[in-house]
C-alpha cells in the first residue's frame, strides 16, 4: 500500500529513463556491507531501472542514479513486490534479494517471443552451489492444500511449469501481474501470499515457468525453506483457491470451501463479485492437469 513506503526516484536525466524494457529491484534482506556491494554490482553489470527496496532508512546521497522504496515499518514481501510493480514504470521486473549473487541471466532466453509465462521463476542455490528444490506443485493433502517441492530439471530449454517463483525470485510479466492484482496484502504470510498468487494465476490460465536461464545464489545461507506456519489472513488463500466447481460443459459455478477454511470478507468482497469470472479451472481439475502435464 503506498501510504507504507516512500519513493525517492533515481535522479538520472528524464531523457535517459523512458519506459524500461525491464526493471530490477533488489530487496534488501542482508547486511548493509551486501546491500552496498549489491548495489555496485548490478550498477556495474545490469543496470537497467534499478530499484532497491528496504526498511527504515536508505543511503540515498551514495547513489543518485538508483530509486529507493523505503517502507516506514516492516513490511510483507508481497506488499514490497507490489510496490515494485506500482512504481518501476517497465514491461518486466526482476525481483533479487541483497543476501544473493545473481549467477545467470540470460535476457535471450527471458525475453524471446513467443513464450507465454506470467513470470520466469528463477532457479536458486545454497552458498555450497547446491541447486535447492525450487519448484512447486500443487496437491491436497486431506483438506490441506500443499505446494510440493522439486528440482528444476536445469537441461530443460523452454523450462518447467512452477506454481510461484521461491521466495518471489524472479523476472514477472508487469502488466499481467497488474491485471491480477498483485500479491494479497492482507495476508501476512509470504508463503501463503505466493500460495495465493500462485493459484489465482494458474486457475485464470497463466503459467509461470522455472527456467535455468536465471540463477540466483545465496551468499552464505545453506538451508533455503520457506517459513509454512498459518499466520493472519491465510484463510483468504483457502478460500481464493477452494470457491469454484468446474461443471462437466466447462463452466465455472461458485461453491463454498467448509467453514474452516471460509473466509467470509474475501468471498463476498473477491470470490463473488469478481475472480469467479475469471476462473477456468478448479483446484482439483488444475491439479489433475498439472500431473498429467508432468508425465508427459
Amino acid at each position: 500500500m503506498a501510504s507504507k513506503y516512500r519513493v525517492h526516484h533515481s535522479r538520472m536525466p528524464r531523457e535517459r529513463q523512458g519506459r524500461a524494457t525491464f526493471a530490477v529491484a533488489i530487496v534488501d534482506h542482508g547486511t548493509s556491507e551486501q546491500l552496498r556491494e549489491a548495489i555496485e554490482w548490478y550498477r556495474a553489470h545490469l543496470n537497467h531501472n534499478l530499484f532497491v527496496v528496504t526498511v527504515g532508512e536508505a543511503p540515498l546521497e551514495e547513489w543518485d542514479d538508483v530509486s529507493f522504496i523505503v517502507f516506514a515499518t516492516w513490511a510483507t514481501l508481497g506488499e514490497k513486490i507490489n510496490a515494485v510493480a506500482n512504481e518501476c514504470m517497465a514491461n518486466y521486473f526482476l525481483i533479487t534479494r541483497s543476501d544473493l549473487y545473481l549467477v545467470r541471466f540470460d535476457g535471450q532466453r527471458l525475453f524471446a517471443k513467443g513464450t507465454s509465462r506470467i513470470a520466469w521463476a528463477s532457479v536458486v542455490a545454497n552458498s555450497h552451489k547446491e541447486i535447492v528444490p525450487s519448484l512447486r506443485i500443487p496437491h491436497m493433502e486431506g483438506d490441506r492444500i500443499e505446494a510440493d517441492s522439486d528440482f528444476p530439471l536445469l537441461d530443460e530449454e523452454r523450462g518447467v511449469r512452477t506454481l510461484y517463483p521461491l521466495l518471489g525470485l524472479g523476472l514477472y510479466d508487469r502488466a499481467v501481474f497488474q491485471r491480477l492484482r498483485g500479491f494479497d496484502e492482507h495476508i501476512e504470510s509470504s508463503y501463503y501470499q505466493l500460495l495465493d498468487w500462485g493459484l489465482r494465476a494458474a486457475l485464470m490460465g497463466h503459467r509461470v515457468i522455472s527456467t535455468s536461464a536465471l540463477l540466483m545464489q545465496f551468499i552464505e545461507r545453506e538451508s533455503v525453506i520457506e517459513d509454512r506456519s498459518e499466520k493472519r489472513g491465510y484463510l483468504r488463500c483457502y478460500t481464493k483457491a477452494l470457491s469454484y466447481k468446474k461443471k462437466r460443459d466447462g463452466t465455472i459455478e461458485l461453491k463454498k470451501p467448509k467453514r474452516a477454511f471460509f473466509d467470509r470478507s474475501v468471498w463476498k468482497d473477491e470470490v463473488k463479485p469478481r475472480l469467479r469470472w475469471q476462473v477456468k479451472e478448479d483446484f482439483p481439475s488444475l491439479v489433475a492437469s498439472w500431473k498429467q502435464e508432468e508425465e508427459q
